[in-house]
Formats: structure tokens, sequence, C-alpha cells
């Protein structure tokens, strides 16, 4: 019979057996694309989505697009994501932290969706394209089932000088939000804010301009996500910041996570 055994960490499904847990546990991934779009937004329409305990800081929302190689956790393999975050406050009984409070993150492979579900960041899938890149311009399309939901273009990247490139070095609060309904009725098991530290270590940047398109999706076309689509889509962009791109090195500092409170 199978039994838990305290001090070990479990995943689903966990009666296969679990691993110790290991307090200097990172994520490394060596070989990381990224495409950065920042822009002014309604602040008041984006703190729809903000949950009760956080505090948006700035009318800002930042799309980031990773295409992520050589991913240590994942024997070397690969995949893309993108992650939509807002500049938060957090203020709990216990903790005051300043963060990004990730709204959901689309990512193309089972395994990072699954393992990211369960300490409480937003994942969903969905198709991601690797960089298409022709005349000075960088591309890339999210889609489901056939049906492209964004387009992501960056134009003209000049490179960055190094101390800005420094700049861009640096840990990343990162605050999910882990929720479990209930079965066989409404409410949740567990419903709490986490933390989840990163760190972004870049060797080389861009600069350049860029546009962001949606498609807007009926229900038909993606059942489960367009309504998250089109709550996005409707956000206005007041005022883009300069698009940067990026290349070098991003860990997940796991044993810094913990539930806040």
């Amino acid at each position: 019979m199978f039994k838990f055994k305290d001090g070990m960490c479990y995943r689903m499904p966990a009666h296969f057996g679990g691993s110790p847990f290991d307090k200097e546990a990172r994520a490394v991934y060596n070989d990381v694309t990224s495409l950065i779009f920042t822009f002014v937004t309604d602040g008041d329409m984006l703190s729809n989505y903000i949950p009760e305990g956080l505090e948006l800081t700035k009318p800002e929302l930042t799309i980031q697009y990773q295409q992520c190689r050589e991913v240590e956790w994942m024997a070397g393999s690969y995949y893309n994501l993108v992650t939509f975050g807002a500049p938060v406050v957090f203020k709990g009984q216990k903790d005051t932290l300043d963060g990004v409070f990730v709204l959901v993150i689309w990512e193309n492979k089972t395994t990072p969706i699954l393992t990211g579900n369960m300490m409480g960041m937003p994942k969903i899938y969905a198709d991601i394209e690797d960089l298409h890149i022709f005349a000075n311009t960088y591309r890339t399309w999210l889609s489901y089932e056939g049906n492209t939901f964004l387009q992501l273009e960056m134009r003209n990247p000049k490179a960055m000088e190094k101390d800005e490139i420094k700049a861009l070095t640096m840990d990343i609060n990162s605050i999910g939000w882990r929720y479990i309904p209930k079965v066989g009725g409404p409410g949740a098991d567990l419903n709490q804010p986490i933390l989840f530290p990163m760190r972004s270590e870049p060797e080389f940047a861009w600069m350049g301009s860029g546009t962001i398109k949606w498609t807007e999706m009926r229900w038909d076309q993606n059942p489960m996500q367009f309504h998250i689509i089109n709550a996005l889509a409707e956000l206005p962009v007041i005022e883009m910041a300069p698009v940067i791109m990026t290349k070098g090195r991003a860990i997940l500092m796991e044993q810094r996570g913990r539930v806040l409170s």
C-alpha cells in the first residue's frame, strides 16, 4: 500500500512516489530569447483582474514572449511561452511585497503547464510559433486549434549598450494565485496568493518598435479561453514603450517560493 512520507515533495499523480525537498533547487534556462512589450493602459479596467489583497501600482501591462531552449529541468528540452504581468504590491497580515502579478501564461508544452499550475502559476495551452525573422522584423503568433488570437511584432532592433544590458539583470517577484476548486460544488478547497521568484540574466539586448494585434474569439473557437483573450484584447494601448529583445539566461528559484499571507 502506498503511504505518503513526511519531508517528501509530490506531484500529481503522487502515488507513484516523490522526491526529497531540495532547498537549493533552481530551474535553469540556458538559452532564452525574449520580446518584452510594455504599455500604459486603463488602470480601472486592468484592476478588474487583480485579486483582492493585491493593489495595482501603475496602469501598466507587460507582455513577454520567451523562446526557451536548453531547459535543464526538462533534460535540455525546449518550449515557448507568453506571460502577461502587471506591477502590484501585496499587502497581507504578515507580508508586504512589490512584485508582478501574473494574469496568465500561455505555453506550448504540457510538462511546464502542469508543474507550474501546481505551484500557483496560471498556465494554459496555445500553439506558439518560434520567432519568424525577416527584413529586420521579429514576429510570433499564438493560436488555438487553427484560430490565431494574438500576433506580436518587433521591428528595427538596435543593440543596447553594456550598462543598459546590465540594468536588465534583475530578480523578479512573480506573484501567482493558486486556486483549486471544490469537487462537486462551488467554491475552492485552496485559494491563496503565492510568490514564485525568478531571475533574468541577459547577455545581449536590443531596442526597437513593435505592435500587438489581437483577434477576439468566439466560444466555439476557443471554449475555455475566449473570455480571457477578449478581456485582454479590450485593454487599450494608451502609450507603448520601446520593445526590448534580450538573449541570455533565466532562472526559476523554487526554493524561495512560498505562500503569501
